[in-house]
């Protein structure tokens, strides 16, 4: 295991834990150094592009926890002033750990809330263990939700601090708690059915009995791995890019580019996750208004692991640390925030030529490996793993990994689960879905993009296509924002493909990038729900929108109680041109969850993600240049005995 130091020596570095304080230091002394005064991220202003020499700025957000005044600030920490102050009356930003934590001992000092347990036959003992789940309560036009920052929570019964708590909903009881006030609202108090009797844990002591038949899997690189790491620049085969951690997308990569024939020919400029909403389908009172912005209102960055040897990176692994602000100026650092590493991926490709007048063979091949560049979070009871992939052949990928808790709720034995699954003893899992939406500022040899939507379809029947079988490639621009928002059509092999024209390839075509979706799905909320309105960006897998540096984040800056419409359908109503442009791209995965027995009470990884391919963008298969294993003996004639198997030369 190798701990990267991470000098500043780029303007896209992340902010340093000294910056980090340094510039919560200008801010708190401009605003009089009040002790109400909180942090909710303080990180690098990235500077514009194509600009190298830029003062060192930082941006801030900043709540006053007595006023809930919500500000922006930017600092030049050259010149160690603030430029601009931007108050924000109404907006809510994220939820700060410590409202988490007063939020909680609110509901339990709560007379209301303690007599609606009680009358649920709970003692105080039961109700001082009870474990409460905040939640972010989105915006469904109650005054609460107007007129106050706040906070739902839902309760579980444990029978000690460390049992799986989900396993015992205390159903349909919520407590609304005022942020700013610190204190309860009001108590709902839902007719619901008696929780479970036991929860089910699965720690080591739980889980067994152990399978006793595993050998051990080593992975060794007795010369270390194939990539340098110098400060956040990251080089690995050809690939270059920076890496770093921001407090709201977590992990981002920049400046991705691929070293062709002595040239860094660049293909994308930033790339990360924007968004995430996940909206469960429900009506019930305990679960309807559960449809978190886990990113805008969470912020994945600052919830990111400290990742472990052995655990979550296997083999030679380099870590990056990650710094945040601890909300009051200081700054925290995630130790081992991001790993990198390689894995072997089988073929990369491969060729066995049949003799054929004499028994024998002929191969070449070569194994593929990959780059993997990787983060994991904790949002509350789920888990997220974001692995980023780089191949040998141009290719890229993004595969999000979804683990955890799933969220529960207490049923009747005879319940219908019509909008729920039964996983236990008067136990269900909630449906939901899980909408993560991946910014993509596309560069592809340059910044004059083009994106279009390709379909394979069937030639008409004719004079081309006399036989019925001819089929095509259709390519059609997306030559303005009226026409974003794409759908995947998986039956016609639907894919994206940006293109630079300005450009030629030595075959005279302009070179390209192609985005292919992975498995997906569709926003099962209906287009008029609030939800469909505020996560707009996840009623369509693909938008493209021309680059505004303000533009960052689908659903708005601030998700947290927001209003409708905000995002990229405000953006698409300018109808700019996308042809030939600096196009930004945002890609929704989607995630079905209808929950099965099997997920209990810890889930298996669940996957999803995109591909991203060179068409054009090479005038050959760029990984002719791999060198054969060192121990396969491919690339020289094998005499081989193919006739009792293969008595006949087969083609296909």
């Amino acid at each position: 295991m190798v701990t990267q130091a991470t000098p500043r020596t780029h303007p896209l570095d992340p902010l340093s834990a000294d910056e980090i304080v340094r510039a919560s230091s200008i801010i708190s002394e401009q605003f009089g150094s009040p002790e109400s005064l909180r942090f909710l991220l303080v990180a690098a202003l990235e500077p514009a592009k194509g600009v190298s020499e830029a003062p060192r700025a930082a941006e801030a957000i900043c709540i006053n926890i007595d006023s809930g005044l919500t500000t922006e600030a930017v600092v030049d920490l050259d010149a160690g002033a603030v430029t601009s102050i931007t108050e924000l009356p109404g907006v809510q930003p994220p939820a700060l750990f410590e409202e988490y934590e007063r939020a909680e001992a609110a509901i339990r000092a709560d007379a209301g809330w303690r007599t609606a347990m009680s009358l649920r036959g709970l003692n105080d003992q039961q109700i001082d263990l009870s474990f409460i789940h905040l939640w972010p309560t989105g915006n469904f036009g109650s005054r609460w939700e107007t007129e106050h920052r706040i906070l739902k929570g839902i309760v579980y019964l444990r029978d000690e601090p460390d049992d799986n708590a989900y396993g015992r909903p205390v159903e349909g009881l919520i407590a609304v708690v005022d942020l700013a006030a610190n204190r309860v609202l009001e108590v709902i108090d839902a007719p619901s059915p008696v929780p479970p009797v036991t929860s089910l844990r699965f720690d080591h002591d739980h889980g067994g009995p152990h399978r006793e038949d595993l050998k051990p899997l080593d992975i060794i690189q007795s010369e270390g791995p194939s990539f340098t790491l110098e400060g956040h620049l990251l080089r690995w085969q050809q690939w270059q890019m920076r890496v770093s951690l921001h407090p709201r997308e977590g992990l981002v990569l920049h400046q991705i580019g691929y070293e062709d024939n002595g040239q860094l020919r660049p293909i994308c400029y930033r790339a990360s996750l924007a968004e995430m909403v996940v909206p469960y389908g429900d009506a019930s009172v305990g679960h309807y208004f559960k449809n978190a912005f886990d990113s805008g209102e969470c912020g994945i960055g600052r919830l990111v692991n400290s990742l472990e040897l052995g655990c979550d990176c296997l083999g030679e692994i380099t870590y990056l640390d990650g710094v945040v602000t601890d909300e009051r100026g200081g700054a925290r650092t995630i130790k081992n925030a991001i790993c990198i590493h390689e894995e072997d991926v089988g073929l990369l490709w491969k060729h066995t030529y049949r003799h054929p007048d004499e028994r024998g063979s002929q191969s070449w091949l070569r194994r593929s490996r990959r780059l993997v560049i990787s983060t994991i979070a904790t949002v509350d009871n789920y888990d997220y793993g974001f692995y980023w992939y780089f191949y040998q052949d141009g290719a890229w990928e993004h595969e999000v990994k979804a683990t955890g808790i799933v969220q529960t709720m207490a049923i009747e034995d005879d319940d219908p689960q019509v909008t729920r699954h039964k996983i236990g003893q008067r136990l269900a899992g909630v449906h939901h879905q899980h909408f993560l939406s991946y910014r993509l500022d596309m560069e592809v040899d340059g910044r004059q993009n083009t994106v279009f939507e390709v379909d394979t379809v069937p030639l008409p029947l004719g004079p081309e296509n006399p036989y019925h079988n001819a089929f095509t490639a259709q390519a059609t621009p997306i030559a303005d924002e009226s026409l974003s928002g794409r759908e995947v059509n998986a039956s016609a092999g639907r894919h994206w493909r940006i293109a630079n024209d300005s450009v030629r390839n030595p075959l005279g075509e302009p070179p390209a990038y192609v985005l292919t979706p992975g498995a997906t799905v569709s926003m099962m909320a209906d287009e008029q729900s609030i939800i469909a309105q505020r996560a707009a960006f996840a009623r369509k897998q693909l938008w493209v929108t021309a680059y505004d540096f303000a533009q960052r984040y689908p659903a708005g800056d601030y998700p947290a109680q927001s209003e409708p419409g905000l995002g990229i359908p405000e953006w698409i109503d300018s109808n700019r041109s996308l042809e030939q442009a600096d196009v930004v791209l945002w890609y929704t995965v989607g995630m079905n969850h209808l929950v099965r027995p099997e997920d209990w009470p810890v889930m298996p990884v669940q996957r999803a993600g995109f591909s991203l391919k060179p068409w054009g963008f090479f005038d050959r298969n760029p990984g002719l240049d791999v060198p054969q294993p060192d121990h396969c003996e491919h690339d020289i004639e094998r005499r081989t005995d193919l006739q009792a198997h293969h008595p006949h030369n087969s083609h296909s």
